[in-house]
């Protein structure tokens, strides 16, 4: 039963939430917003349209980006490299406001914690696009998106 509420809890949060991004998609203020972004698509060698997931892992939380990071590869917008990217990099580095601010809370360093995520989430994503990308052309023909 608790598992159902739970079932529950996460459709009341990610339902609005992926409306709410749909229609800040089709208003253009999701292309504004991302276009600030940019350069952490450059900076981690993905292309533009990873940046939407990227931000909203990092600010809302793994499940969320997750969400997004279903629809997005569900309408073709993102390739198999940068759904791989997308995941190493918020599997490490997610949800960075409540999980930093939930350890500060018990002593922990706000920069030691910040600075060591995003560093090590930057480089392991940053070695993850350059396996793809140069030694496993047949990973990357290999689709896992629902036909």
């Amino acid at each position: 039963m608790s598992g159902l509420l739970g079932l529950k809890d996460i459709i009341i949060i990610v339902l609005p939430l992926m409306v709410l991004i749909e229609v800040a998609k089709d208003s253009g203020i999701m292309a504004r917003i991302t276009g600030r972004f940019h350069p952490v698509a450059d900076l981690l060698d993905v292309s533009k349209e990873a940046v939407l997931p990227l931000v909203v892992g990092l600010t809302i939380g793994f499940s969320y980006g997750s969400g997004i990071i279903i629809s997005s590869a569900k309408d073709g917008s993102l390739s198999l490299k940068d759904r791989y990217a997308v995941a190493v990099f918020l599997s490490i580095c997610h949800s960075v406001f409540e999980d930093t601010l939930i350890l500060a809370a018990i002593g922990a360093s706000l920069f030691w914690l910040l600075s060591s995520r995003f560093v090590l989430a930057i480089v392991t994503t940053l070695l993850t696009t350059r396996m793809l990308g140069r030694g496993r052309p047949a990973m990357l023909e290999t689709d896992i998106s629902p036909s």
